[in-house]
């Protein structure tokens, strides 16, 4: 044991353990670069976002780059927004969709596939005599020869499209083959083969609509709605966010060849689904998929428009910056002197979000940033041009202070660990000296230091009081420059301060129905507990919560005065606020809905009427309910009454249609101003149609009239 205090045996022992490990890293890291030892299959010719790989050998997942070769077994996954394209030796294109996952296996003449979930497309060019594409799927088979394919494999149930040739499934222990433009559903129950009656048109397979609000109106088109092909087939067109639709956010009756929706920013995936005429069997077209992404403009953050670079000796280093676009990997920065950078143009390429230039002379420059994506459809943005400019300073600057800010405070807790002092840096100065001072005229220095860097640590020893400090900036051959003076002071411990709702102040409800109470953030990192009470002695609290923020929605159930306090649990102790009081206005309260429920379907087919109703408020002279038809892209108003009753009746049914709806409620108080509505209470409901069938007459069979 003495041996381990030795530092002659324990020093060479450290370094040959580092030496062991540095190996044994390395010779990881080189097998993992080298990849498997099977042969090559093919390479990835296109992929967006993250796209991970496997091998056969290993459990590490690795991020997979264009260009890449894909091993024999490798196991392939896409995350979300990301695609990928894996082109094998044969020619063979496998275009793999987002979440989905794969593992390619040619140890045979044929290729054989393990799909595990998701969604891919497969195309083969050669007419499979001498190799099938073989696709397992849990207990589903699928054999392509030559052709082209598409696969959604969720939850169980296995969805194929063929395009061109054909393909055969086995399942069950039966085998179907799906032809030309057919589309198939294994499920537990069998397999479907069909031909689908509608197709879908528009938006395109993988199509990406780019938007700057996060928000896009996507204009379905659907092919083979005729008056004809919709009777009797009860065709719903279906939007949803994964491929199972377990969650439609779309399901509505097929009534035209078109249909529009607002939907913001997120992949979604559409199909229409209807039950056969002949068959009476619910079938679906193809999912088609496609992503809204969110596409802001491109802004610059430096340099600022019209920002002037000075220096004195050295040229400065002037720095672009940008903030970052998910869409985007590769960005060319532009300088020129010309604003339409057609001229003498200085460009430096980057994955980064910033790139520094130097060596630019004296003068007036434009800078702006042009930015590539990788996903085909995405055009390249340019940002708008921000003009700067260069010159020599004849006179140097004073330093400029940065922290502590002004009249900052701390307590002595903090100052334990010493307080950061940091100014604004100018390599025009050889030096820095810093200065700190109990009083604002600097005739009781404390510290005084000289320094190379913009920063210092110090202050552990200060006790309670106010405290002042400046640095200068020395210039070889010139006389030094001061900075201004800033203060801060050290306390025991903050004060605990309120801000609003403010002494005896009245106060309404917002929209959600809470009160947000505020108070002022302390310097240091705390938990603040909140209480609300009717009486100022707070025996009687309706609300004691804690927070992490400087102020909390409170949701108060009653109305009249109440009053309220913050307290901190700090490092350095417990600091209380004062305690302050407002009054609740009551007449802010708004109806709580009954009936219909939020998102109830109400079907109409033994209705002459629907019953609206909703709890009564206090004080309340009357109510304004009003009934909107949100199913189209700009909402329409229905209905919009008064009434002294918490119900309404509605009989014109007229009005409705089948769809989505939201109705409204609001209180409405009499005031010595006249009339106040609260704010509205709201739920979505839908209404749904009987479909109807074309009578068929028995009898009599025919009339004959002389």
């Amino acid at each position: 044991m003495r041996l381990l205090n030795d530092t002659k045996y324990v020093i060479p022992f450290l370094i040959f353990l580092i030496g062991v490990f540095s190996f044994l890293l390395y010779r990881n890291l080189a097998n993992r670069g080298g990849g498997s030892g099977s042969p090559s299959i093919g390479v990835i010719t296109f992929k967006n976002k993250t796209v991970l790989r496997k091998y056969n050998d290993q459990v590490v997942w690795d991020t997979i780059e264009s260009k890449t070769e894909v091993k024999n077994r490798d196991t392939i996954r896409t995350e979300g927004l990301s695609d990928a394209v894996l082109t094998l030796n044969d020619g063979t294109k496998i275009n793999i969709s987002e979440n989905s996952m794969i593992l390619l296996d040619i140890s045979d003449k044929n290729i054989n596939i393990n799909f595990a979930y998701g969604s891919f497309e497969a195309a083969r060019e050669r007419d499979g005599e001498d190799s099938k594409l073989n696709i397992t799927a849990g207990d589903k088979i699928v054999e392509v020869g030559k052709g082209d394919i598409k696969l959604d494999n969720t939850k169980g149930e296995l969805n194929l499209k063929v395009g061109e040739g054909e393909a055969k499934i086995s399942a069950n222990g039966k085998q179907e083959i799906v032809g030309k433009d057919q589309v198939a559903s294994v499920t537990g129950d069998g397999v479907r083969v069909s031909k689908p009656k509608f197709g879908l048109v528009s938006p395109e397979d993988k199509k990406n609509f780019l938007t700057e609000s996060g928000n896009e109106t996507i204009q379905f088109s659907i092919a083979g709605v005729t008056s004809e092909s919709l009777k009797d087939t009860n065709a719903m067109i279906e939007v949803a966010t994964s491929p199972d639709f377990g969650k439609p956010i779309v399901k509505e009756k097929v009534k035209s060849a078109s249909y529009s929706k607002n939907l913001s920013g997120g992949s979604y995936y559409w199909r229409i689904s209807y039950v056969d005429p002949e068959s009476k069997n619910k079938q679906s077209t193809e999912t088609g998929r496609f992503r809204v992404l969110a596409d802001p403009s491109l802004k610059l953050f430096s340099p600022k428009e019209g920002e002037n670079y000075s220096y004195t000796d050295g040229l400065p280093i002037v720095k672009v910056s940008w903030q970052n676009l998910d869409l985007y990997s590769g960005y060319t920065v532009q300088i020129s002197k010309d604003q339409g950078f057609s001229g003498d143009v200085k460009s430096k390429q980057t994955q980064n979000q910033s790139v520094a230039f130097d060596g630019l002379g004296d003068g007036a420059y434009f800078a702006r940033v042009i930015a590539r994506s990788s996903i085909p459809d995405v055009p390249e943005k340019v940002s708008s041009p921000v003009k700067f400019s260069i010159g020599k300073r004849l006179n140097l600057e004073a330093p400029v202070l940065l922290e502590p800010a002004k009249s900052k405070v701390f307590t002595k807790e903090q100052v334990k660990n010493q307080i950061f002092f940091t100014w604004k840096d100018n390599q025009d100065f050889n030096q820095f000296f810093f200065e700190l001072s109990s009083d604002s005229s600097f005739s009781k220095i404390l510290t005084k230091q000289s320094l190379q860097a913009n920063f210092i640590k110090t202050g552990e020893s200060l006790s309670e009081g106010n405290y002042f400090w400046r640095v200068k900036g020395s210039a070889s051959g010139k006389e030094d420059l001061v900075s201004s003076v800033n203060s801060f002071s050290i306390v025991a411990k903050e004060d605990m301060n309120l801000i609003s709702p403010s002494v005896n102040s009245e106060v309404e409800m917002d929209e959600k129905g809470s009160v947000t109470l505020r108070w002022k953030k302390l310097n240091s990192k705390a938990t603040y507990t909140v209480e609300v009470s009717k009486t100022n002695d707070f025996t009687s609290a309706v609300l004691k919560e804690t927070t992490q923020n400087q102020y909390y929605e409170a949701h108060l159930k009653d109305f009249g005065k109440f009053y309220w306090r913050v307290s901190a649990d700090t490092s350095s102790g417990e600091a209380v606020s004062d305690v302050w009081s407002f009054v609740l206005n009551s007449s802010t309260e708004a109806p709580v809905l009954s009936s219909p429920a939020k998102n109830e379907s109400i079907d109409m087919s033994n209705r002459s009427s629907i019953s609206f109703s909703w709890k009564p408020t206090e004080k309340s002279s009357s109510y304004r309910i009003r009934i909107l038809d949100i199913s189209g892209i700009k909402e329409k108003i229905v209905l919009n009454e008064k009434t002294s009753k918490p119900s309404y009746n509605l009989t014109d049914l007229q009005k409705l249609s089948e769809g989505r709806y939201r109705w409204e409620v609001c209180s409405v108080y009499n005031t010595s101003a006249g009339e106040k509505e609260s704010v509205y209470s709201r739920a979505d409901f839908f209404i749904s149609l009987p479909s109807l069938r074309i009578p068929k007459i028995l009898t009599p069979g025919k009339i004959y009239v002389e």
